[in-house]
């Protein structure tokens, strides 16, 4: 009587983890109408099992075949959690179907059957029909959670002897089966868990393990070839990988081109050529290879913007992606390095060490540990960029000693005027010109700027220098000498640049101040008398402006007594900035000097360059600041 309370509540036990099984166990939401629909089927199968089958008596309950069938084998089938989402859906809704059939027949039966003619006939057909769900119930059972063959030979036989004997020892034994394989499949998938967070245990010590050896093993970031050989070395060492190899993205040549090989490693792109199986001859094809064509794995991997890739022997386009290769690599990891957006190269890793192949947890690992390879490639980018920088700087630097020894340090002595000056180029090598020429009792007075800054402007004056330094001396004739200039840097010079120039000439004899402009800025003349500065505009056109300046340049004359001074300067006096973005400007430069008691060499070698400096602050000077000054006794 026990077990036939049992089989009595059975069902009613079942709807609960049917309920678990379907909520908590599949994340199932109701939500989901197929879902809730699903679950619900299911609720209705136990409902009726409860209501309809049970409802006379428990002594009816002990000859109904799907109490002793069908109910413990779905119960089986609903608490084991994988089989939700193992199973097939197409196969699945087939026992839903045999299940909902077989319940019909079994009501039929037990209603109606009874009273036909023929009804033992049907009575063993429902009996038969009962065993084969059970047996299909039990197939979707194994297929799924993998019961061992003898314990399903065991459920079966005891399922058969169920049906056939009507004795409540085979009905207990069937239970007590069922119930250990429940528990058995639970044990196992408690010592799956338990092993899988051993092994994660393990991989995360690897990780660990791995991080410090690819740390200590890449002593200087900076140094590409060595760095990028040491990493490739601890991770085919980490991965059990035969080869690998780092490709850099060329930006300006638009290829890749290999920096680092290690083991066994099949270049890319090799075509029909023959396949070399010596290691030296490999990796030296692996570094000549310059990856342009598109259509490379290579390619479409740094520019996909994706995780990367992975390939082994399975994969339908192997032999379209390696041609010969698909023989000597079976699998491959292809994975971007990247800087932020910016693409710096590809890493690759080729074949497992042994018969086994690379895996997915290879790929994934890899990708973790691929940002290594971004780093080596990105440090060594800012090393060359910086060693590129500070050679430039010391080229600017010797450049800036050489023009330095260019310019003329102390002027040559001559009566009736004395000269002084100040220089400050906004950078290493500037782009103003002064100088100062003697010739018999003549002193030739120049300040220019070059359009530009840095080394093109440099070079420009230093060309400049040299011509006027030789032709002034078989020159009088100022105008001739400026045309003369002007034809020479045209056709030395193809740049686009212009030089605006002033160049005077003191004649001590016969105390005349003659100049010729060439589009320069304006001339202050200091006259002692008055305390006045008259700003004289020079004119003129700048050189290399146009292959002809005769019809806008001319020999001008300007008229000096004794205490009088001339003043030359460029625009960086001019357009120096203050933080708040405003010029000194011409109208300040005057005002300068007219409000100096007396004007000297203090005046233009102190005075104006601490002047210029206040107004500037912090701002930062944006160009070259020449200022030559003409004292006249």
């Amino acid at each position: 009587m026990i077990f036939e309370i049992v089989y009595l509540i059975l069902p009613f036990l079942m709807a609960f983890p049917a309920a678990v099984a379907f909520v908590k166990w599949r994340n199932a939401s109701f939500k989901d109408k197929l879902l809730a629909l699903e679950f619900f089927g299911f609720f209705a199968f136990f409902l009726f099992n409860f209501f309809f089958a049970y409802q006379y008596s428990f002594l009816s309950g002990a000859y109904s075949y799907t109490a002793k069938i069908i109910d413990p084998f779905f119960y089986l089938f609903l608490i084991q959690k994988d089989l939700s989402y193992a199973i097939n859906k197409k196969r699945q809704r087939n026992i839903f179907i045999l299940m909902a059939e077989n319940v019909f027949l079994q009501t039929f039966v037990y209603k109606f059957g009874q009273n036909i003619y023929g009804a033992e006939l049907l009575s063993l057909f429902a009996l038969l029909f009962t065993i084969y769900v059970a047996f299909r119930i039990g197939e979707e059972y194994y297929r799924a959670a993998y019961i061992p063959k003898i314990s399903r030979y065991m459920i079966i036989a005891l399922a058969i002897a169920t049906i056939s004997f009507d004795a409540y020892i085979f009905r207990f034994l069937f239970i007590a089966v069922v119930f250990y394989v429940s528990m058995e499949k639970r044990h196992q998938e408690l010592c799956d868990a338990k092993m899988e967070t051993e092994n994660l245990l393990t991989e995360q010590s690897g990780f660990k393990d791995m991080m410090r050896e690819i740390s200590s093993s890449i002593k200087d970031f900076s140094n590409k070839k060595d760095a990028a050989d040491s990493y490739l070395d601890s991770l085919c060492r980490f991965l059990s990988a035969k080869g690998a190899a780092i490709y850099e993205w060329e930006n300006s040549k638009k290829h890749f081109a290999c920096v680092s090989v290690t083991g066994l490693y099949f270049p890319f792109g090799i075509g029909s050529e023959k396949l070399f199986t010596r290691v030296d001859l490999l990796r030296e094809m692996a570094f000549k290879q310059h990856i342009k064509d598109e259509r490379s794995v290579i390619w479409k991997c740094g520019h996909n913007n994706g995780n990367g890739v992975f390939f082994n022997h399975v994969s339908d386009d192997m032999d379209e992606i390696l041609g010969n290769l698909s023989q000597e690599v079976h699998s491959i990891i292809l994975i971007p390095l990247l800087q932020e957006s910016d693409l710096l190269g590809v890493l690759v890793l080729q074949n497992k060490v042994g018969s086994d192949y690379l895996t997915e947890a290879d790929f994934n690992m890899a990708r973790s540990f691929s940002s290594f390879a971004a780093i080596i490639l990105s440090t060594s980018r800012i090393a060359e960029q910086k060693n590129e920088n500070l050679r430039m700087s010391m080229e600017l630097v010797s450049g800036n000693v050489i023009q330095n020894s260019l310019f003329t340090k102390v002027v040559p002595k001559v009566p009736g005027m004395e000269v002084s000056f100040f220089m400050e180029p906004a950078k290493e090598i500037g782009g103003d010109y002064y100088d100062f020429f003697k010739k018999d009792d003549k002193l030739a007075v120049v300040i220019g700027d070059v359009s530009g800054k840095g080394v093109s402007a440099g070079i420009l004056v230093a060309i400049m220098q040299t011509y006027l330094q030789n032709k002034y001396q078989e020159e009088d004739d100022l105008k001739k000498l400026m045309l003369g200039l002007n034809i020479y840097l045209s056709r030395k010079i193809e740049m686009g640049m212009f030089v605006t120039l002033l160049f005077f000439e003191w004649n001590s004899k016969r105390n005349k101040l003659r100049y010729i402009s060439c589009g320069h800025e304006h001339i202050l003349h200091f006259r002692a008398k008055d305390k006045t500065v008259e700003r004289i505009r020079s004119g003129g056109l700048a050189l290399m402006m146009d292959s002809d300046l005769a019809p806008y340049i001319e020999d001008c004359e300007i008229s000096v007594e004794p205490g009088d001074s001339v003043i030359l300067y460029t625009d960086g006096v001019t357009e120096t900035f203050n933080p708040g973005k405003e010029i000194f400007g011409l109208d300040r430069l005057v005002k300068f000097f007219e409000n100096r008691v007396s004007i000297n060499n203090v005046t233009i070698e102190k005075q104006l360059p601490q002047t210029l400096a206040d107004w500037r602050g912090d701002a930062m000077q944006t160009d070259d600041i020449t200022c030559v000054l003409m004292q006249f006794k």
